[in-house]
């Protein structure tokens, strides 16, 4: 992102404040392989939000979300305003300008580029400041996290923008997660042919994780990494701690431990669930928690007998003597 790199001194010095300065110095150059998010698709289950492998489930987690971009999961929630679009007063005091279309309620990141990347900015001029800071974060959203496929960036957002010192405050990190739920589900239903979001992350993630190897060959590509999920018949393949070693700054912590908890992810385009109780095996070796921890409560359902037992202070070891199939889990709470 050459923008980034040309930005004035203290609107750098404020993406950087947020925590977005290692992830936009970090973005990917290269050409993405757009056919591996793709095949894996194909094992995307959109009512559970998680990858249904032949051993079992697994999803992008908010520690892996976190470890791949840098972007922390957590915070305020966002004040979307769909409003916004009918308030051009309000958008010219934000932004400095009224896009075209912004009666649609979304702008277009090209528009954006073109207006404001040679635009002389008098840098002891704070309106100004704050107008290109708002600017710019409605350009990064929209070629990254919050990107779709029309290459536009919804006004919705402008409310957490307001105050150019609190934009770190808010949970970008889980409408990223989100974006790219929402994505994954409306191309395992066919309903788009296009990733959106930072789609970046699921190809590092399938590299990292479930060890795909890329072929040489492009056009081969997809039915490489299809056939290559087919054989994940074991836990032994998958490499369930990535990220052993890094070592995450205190204010990232926040996603760990969302990691073990359901959560609801929010963004422009919806509403969707991470659900950590489905994947506890990625939910305990991420956490860091001891085998013999104790889980608060859960549900066991034997839909043979539909007899139903509930276990108060289990182990973790007496769920893995249950098969998969017949265990459901209704919630997960450490406690120390």
């Amino acid at each position: 992102m050459e923008w980034w790199k040309r930005l004035p001194r203290k609107v750098a010095a404020k993406v950087v404040s947020v925590g977005l300065g290692d992830f936009l110095s970090h973005l990917p150059v290269a050409d993405r392989d757009r056919k591996l998010p793709v095949a894996l698709a194909e094992r995307w289950w959109d009512s559970t939000n998680s990858f249904h492998l032949p051993f079992g489930e697994m999803t992008l987690t908010p520690l892996d979300f976190t470890c791949i971009t840098g972007v922390a999961v957590g915070g305020l929630p966002i004040p979307w305003d769909y409003n916004v679009r009918e308030n051009t007063n309000y958008i010219n005091e934000q932004l400095g300008w009224v896009p075209a279309f912004a009666s649609a309620g979304a702008i277009r990141v090209t528009d954006i580029l073109s207006f404001y990347k040679d635009k002389a900015i008098d840098e002891n001029d704070d309106v100004q400041l704050a107008h290109l800071t708002r600017v710019f974060f409605l350009y990064m959203l929209g070629c990254t996290l919050l990107s779709n496929t029309a290459k536009t960036i919804h006004l919705c957002c402008l409310p957490a923008l307001e105050d150019v010192d609190r934009i770190g405050d808010y949970n970008w990190g889980g409408a990223g997660m989100a974006t790219l739920y929402r994505f994954m589900s409306a191309v395992s239903r066919q309903r788009t042919k296009s990733l959106g979001g930072y789609s970046f992350v699921w190809e590092v993630w399938a590299y990292e994780i479930l060890q795909l190897k890329p072929a040489d060959n492009h056009r081969l590509r997809s039915n490489i990494f299809a056939a290559q999920l087919t054989p994940l018949t074991r836990k032994t393949l998958v490499n369930w701690l990535p990220f052993p070693a890094m070592a995450l700054p205190s204010r990232y912590l926040k996603s760990k431990e969302l990691t073990a908890t359901r959560l609801l992810l929010d963004s422009p385009m919806g509403r969707f669930y991470y659900l950590g109780e489905r994947v506890i095996r990625q939910v305990y070796v991420q956490s860091n928690l001891p085998i013999g921890h104790q889980i608060c409560t859960a549900l066991i359902q034997f839909q043979e007998t539909r007899y139903m037992m509930c276990l108060m202070d289990c182990p973790l070891q007496a769920y893995t003597q249950i098969p998969f199939h017949m265990l459901r889990m209704t919630s997960l709470c450490a406690v120390g």
